[in-house]
């Protein structure tokens, strides 16, 4: 008599273990990679820092689960991004400031037609003296001349008049276009603001008109101003392009 040989059965196939805090990890590094892509767009990176920060929290606790490389990546990525953020925020108070405050006469000063040392000391040049730009851009402005406002002249209230001649020399390699200065705009006689004199075809009248300088070629321009009817402090600040240090030329008109 023939028996059926024995069938055994398979052991029972463990079932895989699933990946405790795995979704976890896989968001501290989305929002690692989130915050770094953000760090350097101001305004933005404070929310995306304010992201990098729940991840890093989120990235702490799936340390504790199966993804512990995932999330030890993603806790990485948040703390560069997090002191990424920090380093752009600290770069652009610098540049506000520097905006806001502005950076005034960290040129060279020196008498026309002499060259500025690299180590001169920056000072406040007066009428007769040049200021010349780290680019090679420089200004001359001649001492004031007294002027008689024609009748038409403005402002109405013209106490005394003085002139100036204003020359700037393109010492650069571009051409420059005088209508990115700003030209004795800011004035100060006695410490308050000097109004400028308009004065069409009379002796008082500024010359100042948008011009393009060539590079080693010079423009020569005059701006009047009314001031006090004695001889007082005068201030003139130039400034060739928005955010460049400033010329102030301080002097008696």
């Amino acid at each position: 008599m023939t028996y059926p040989p024995p069938v055994y059965a398979q052991p029972p196939v463990a079932p895989p273990k699933p990946a405790r805090f795995g979704a976890l990890a896989w968001t501290a590094v989305i929002l690692g990679i989130v915050g770094v892509v953000g760090s350097w767009v101001i305004f933005l990176n404070n929310l995306t820092a304010v992201a990098a920060f729940v991840g890093i929290v989120l990235g702490v606790i799936a340390l504790f689960g199966t993804r512990k490389v995932l999330a030890l990546v993603g806790v990485a990525l948040c703390v560069l991004a997090i002191v990424l953020t920090v380093v752009a925020q600290q770069a652009a108070v610098k540049e506000l400031d520097k905006i806001l405050n502005g950076d005034v006469n960290q040129g060279q000063v020196s008498a026309p037609g002499e060259t500025a040392k690299q180590n001169a000391l920056a000072e406040n040049p007066t009428w007769g003296k040049r200021y010349s730009w780290a680019n090679g851009l420089s200004i001359d402005v001649a001492a004031p001349v007294a002027c008689t406002p024609g009748k038409f002249a403005s402002p109405s209230t013209i106490t005394r008049a003085v002139k100036f001649e204003v020359t700037i020399t393109n010492g650069t390699t571009a051409a420059f276009e005088t209508a990115l200065m700003s030209m004795g705009t800011d004035a100060q006689f006695n410490g308050q603001k000097a109004e400028r004199v308009f004065d069409s075809g009379g002796a008082c009248d500024s010359t100042v008109d948008s011009a393009t300088v060539l590079p080693g070629k010079a423009y020569t321009f005059h701006v009047a101003y009314s001031v006090g009817a004695q001889p007082g402090e005068m201030q003139l600040v130039f400034e060739p392009t928005f955010n460049s240090d400033k010329a102030a030329f301080v002097g008696q008109a």
